[in-house]
């Protein structure tokens, strides 16, 4: 763990924990998701942090950088074709082709990728290029933020040992 993050995290506590996991759903580049989410689940006990505080805000920071990355490219996905390479060639046949993929499979394929590692963080911007619909896209969002910063978090609580 970079020692900046480790200073960060000791001095400003909930909200550093918050804040990390957020720029790092947005997509800025650092140590691997998962190895952070079991840092804070092992510094819960080195330090008395709450243990459902944790998990509340690593939840909410998630499911907010995976929905602010969606939002951008939902909304600005029309924009970005117009300036795109000439030799980026996405027709909008295949991008119709699909969102039909998605809506026939109900957005199981959405929800395995999106708790599949370093395949995660590309989804919100996959998911707004395509524009899936809004709301399905938060109901997937929030069970996996659930499922995937609640259990690397609960991993490194229960993980805990003393060196």
């Amino acid at each position: 763990m970079p020692a900046f993050i480790l200073k960060f995290v000791s001095e400003y506590g909930y909200l550093a924990i918050f804040f990390v996991v957020l720029i790092q759903e947005m997509g800025m580049p650092g140590p691997p998701n998962e190895m952070i989410l079991l840092y804070f689940g092992w510094l819960i006990k080195q330090t008395g942090l709450s243990y459902p505080l944790v998990i509340l805000l690593v939840t909410i920071a998630d499911i907010i950088g995976s929905y602010a990355i969606y939002v951008l490219f939902f909304y600005g996905s029309e924009w970005l074709a117009t300036i795109k390479p000439k030799w980026i060639n996405l027709p909008n046949k295949k991008i119709e082709s699909l969102k039909i993929s998605v809506a026939a499979n109900n957005g199981r394929n959405i929800f395995v990728a999106k708790l599949t590692p370093f395949v995660r963080s590309y989804i919100p911007v996959v998911a707004g290029i395509l524009n899936i619909e809004p709301v399905f896209y938060r109901r997937i969002i929030v069970i996996t933020a659930i499922i995937w910063t609640g259990g690397w978090v609960t991993a490194g609580w229960l993980l805990n040992f003393k060196i």
